[in-house]
C-alpha cells in the first residue's frame, strides 16, 4: 500500500525557538519510517492512503481542536483521504512533554482513530479491514523513531 504524508507548519509552535525546524525532521522521518513499513503490505479495497497533516502555529491556524478533521474514502482510486491537525494549544496542554514525545503520542492516536475510519469506511464498501494489523504496522513505524 502507498502512503503519502504532507505537512503544513503554521509558524513558530512553542516559544522554544527552532522547534519548528525539530518537528519538521521529526515528519521527514516518520514520513520515510511509514513508507517502509507499508511498502510491501496491503489492504482489500486500499491501495492508497494520502495523510495531510496541519500543525497551526503563531502565524497561521489551521483549526481549534486537534485530531482528525477530514477522511474520505475514494472508492474508484481505491484510497483514503485524511487530514490530521494540531491546534496551537496542543503542545502545552496535559500530558506536558518535550515536542517529539508530544508529535508522536498524537500521531499515535491519530493513526488508531484513522484505523477505525479506514474500517468504518471499507466495510461499507464490502471489505474487510483489520484496523488491529494497520495500528500494528504504524507502531513498529514510530518506534524506528
Amino acid at each position: 500500500m502507498e502512503i503519502i504524508v504532507s505537512s503544513v507548519i503554521g509558524g513558530q509552535i512553542v516559544a522554544e525557538v527552532g522547534m519548528e525546524r525539530v518537528l519538521h525532521q521529526l515528519i521527514i522521518e516518520m514520513r520515510k519510517s511509514l513508507k517502509k513499513q507499508f511498502a510491501n503490505n496491503s489492504f482489500d479495497g486500499l491501495d492508497k492512503t494520502k495523510i495531510n497533516i496541519y500543525v497551526s502555529g503563531d502565524v497561521s491556524e489551521y483549526c481549534t481542536k486537534s485530531g482528525i478533521t477530514k477522511c474520505r474514502y475514494l472508492r474508484e482510486k481505491k484510497e483514503i483521504i485524511s487530514e490530521f491537525c494540531i491546534d496551537r494549544y496542543y503542545w502545552t496542554s496535559e500530558p506536558l512533554l518535550d515536542v517529539k514525545r508530544k508529535f508522536l503520542l498524537f500521531i499515535e492516536d491519530s493513526f488508531v482513530d484513522l484505523g477505525v475510519c479506514i474500517k468504518k469506511k471499507l466495510k461499507s464498501e464490502g471489505y474487510d479491514f483489520d484496523s488491529e494489523v494497520f495500528k500494528e504496522m504504524v507502531v513498529k513505524s514510530l518506534i524506528e523513531l
